[in-house]
């Protein structure tokens, strides 16, 4: 019989990047998560910070690759703000948000459907106010020290 100490030895915390893109008028880019943990919630564009990555360069992929916007790694407040969820048995993250201010044109684009109904801009008082957001951008913006 194996030893539960020795299994939850090999579980370890993951890093992700939580991407805050934040237009003018101090909007933020959020969209419904499909097909992974916290489907159905609002959240953030971002992701899996991968080995050696910087998070400014994660902020960039994951923005890329999620909403077909190009931001440049030096565009980034990266950390921006960091928090820890465990979201269920299989999912303890923490996650450092990466912070970049666009123009009032900015549009993203639902690169990967699959995984996000679509992106739009709300305000943080109605994401705050939402009842069904993702663990790590509910502590965001609930977080009084950081400053949306």
């Amino acid at each position: 019989m194996p030893d539960a100490r020795a299994t939850e030895a090999r579980k370890h915390p993951r890093i992700g990047v939580g991407v805050v893109i934040r237009r003018e008028d101090g909007r933020i880019v959020v969209g419904r998560r499909r097909g992974s943990h916290g489907s159905g919630q609002l959240a953030l564009p971002g992701g899996a910070l991968e080995w050696k990555e910087s998070i400014a360069r994660c902020a960039s992929r994951e923005t890329m690759e999620e909403t077909g916007l190009d931001i440049a790694p030096e565009a980034w407040i990266a950390p921006f703000a960091m928090c820890e969820s465990v979201i269920d048995e299989n999912n303890h993250w923490l996650t450092v948000f990466a912070l970049v201010d666009v123009g009032a044109d900015c549009a993203p684009a639902n690169v990967e459907p699959h995984k996000c109904e679509g992106w739009t801009f709300m305000s943080v008082d109605d994401v705050r106010a939402a009842d069904d957001v993702f663990l790590p951008l509910r502590k965001l913006v609930n977080d009084r020290a950081v400053a949306l």
